[in-house]
């Protein structure tokens, strides 16, 4: 049974705890004895990271279970981890860590979470989503004045030079799509052989409900208090529409902090707005059936699992061009792309609500594409493929 290493980010929500899982899952099915290994927040382990004004602390590491118990997981813990590429370096716990297993992969929004694999100078695979800069930009954006001046000055300079390590070295780099290649092709990465690995979504869990939802309920799943989910342009967008159609209102998923709140009165969508909560895995597929568009409104996606699942479930996606989702929303196909402009989402909203023929079309098109594209068979075979190109093996 080979022993199995994913290099990731702490396995809690969002699409990178998504994709890690996914792989945990495809591969123990195959045989392999699979071990998640992340990093340890200051925020969530200062004992294992402990903060720089408590220099005599040592760094630690845990030893625990992840994905409902399925995995042993290690939690990883650094010095000075206010510098946040501090938790990438290289350390001892890593180091035995990676000596400890035969197969090595990283899975991360970006390629940083990799940067141990590099310096252990072993054959490894990269499943990553975005390029560095691209990630990060909403989120500095977001951050209070000294920390966002020290990110631009130190943090992402160190990091964005960590990235070109990790893609000029010899881990197998593999992204969601198409989008996260053209990036690093920017970067001037022309010539290093990329591969693709789609993340897949069940058709048969994520399935059309058997009537169509009443016209109106438009709804978004994902961390609304992320800066980067660019919730506010929905919110504007929301008001807008239903000025024009009152049947328009908003469900969301998660629950607001007090700035979001304070945003969503002040735009006046606060009463338009239906919190479902923090659901559980099994109750997405409901969620995505209720509604009758999806909107990614985001500033920036690596891909938006999101997208996908309520694709399969036969909902229409209108998204902004930000990135990741523009793999798989087709204009006037699967649903339509936008810029980041309120009036262009509440116009695009308001034609999928009031023309139940296009909203139709649109929806057979969304269940084609997911299921053609974005299988689990499909992942199986891209697996396979990127597997034999590092280790000349199948898994």
């Amino acid at each position: 049974m080979p022993r199995t290493l994913i290099v990731t980010l702490p396995p809690t929500e969002g699409g990178v705890p998504a994709k890690t899982r996914i792989l945990a899952e495809e591969l123990a099915r195959r045989g392999h004895d699979v071990t998640v290994a992340f990093y340890a927040p200051v925020s969530s382990h200062p004992h294992l990271s402990p903060p720089s004004w408590k220099p005599c602390a040592k760094p630690g590491r845990e030893v625990g279970r992840c994905f409902d118990d399925g995995f042993a997981s290690v939690a990883v813990g650094c010095r000075w981890p206010e510098l946040e590429f501090s938790y990438y370096r290289p350390s001892s716990s890593w180091r035995e860590l990676i000596q400890s297993h035969d197969r090595h992969m990283a899975v991360g929004g970006t390629c940083l979470i990799s940067y141990p694999l590099l310096m252990a100078a072993i054959p490894h695979l990269v499943w990553c989503a975005s390029d560095m800069l691209g990630d990060r930009l909403a989120r500095r954006q977001a951050m209070p004045l000294l920390r966002r001046v020290l990110d631009g000055m130190v943090i992402g300079p160190v990091q964005a030079a960590m990235e070109r390590e990790i893609l000029s070295g010899p881990g197998h780099m593999v992204t969601v799509g198409a989008y996260a290649q053209h990036m690093f092709r920017r970067l001037g990465f022309e010539t290093k052989p990329m591969g693709t690995l789609p993340i897949p979504t069940d058709p048969v869990r994520f399935a059309p409900p058997s009537l169509p939802p009443n016209a109106g309920l438009v709804g978004f799943a994902g961390r609304p208090n992320d800066p980067r989910k660019n919730i506010p342009l929905l919110a504007k967008a929301i008001v807008l529409a239903h000025a024009i159609d009152p049947r328009i209102r908003l469900s969301l998923t998660g629950c607001p902090d007090p700035a979001l709140s304070a945003t969503l009165r002040a735009l006046g969508a606060e009463r338009l707005v239906e919190w479902a909560g923090v659901l559980p895995a099994e109750a997405l597929p409901g969620f995505y059936a209720g509604l009758d568009v999806f909107v990614i409104p985001s500033s920036q996606e690596g891909f938006g699992i999101v997208g996908i699942e309520a694709m399969a479930c036969g909902v229409p996606v209108i998204s902004t061009r930000c990135g990741g989702p523009e793999d798989y929303v087709r204009d006037g196909e699967t649903g339509f792309l936008v810029p980041d402009d309120a009036h262009a989402l509440a116009d695009r909203i308001l034609a999928v609500v009031t023309d139940r023929d296009l909203r139709a079309r649109l929806s057979a098109g969304a269940r084609q594409r997911a299921v053609e594209c974005y299988s689990p068979e499909r992942f199986r075979a891209a697996l396979d493929e990127n597997w034999r190109i590092v280790w000349g093996e199948t898994p």
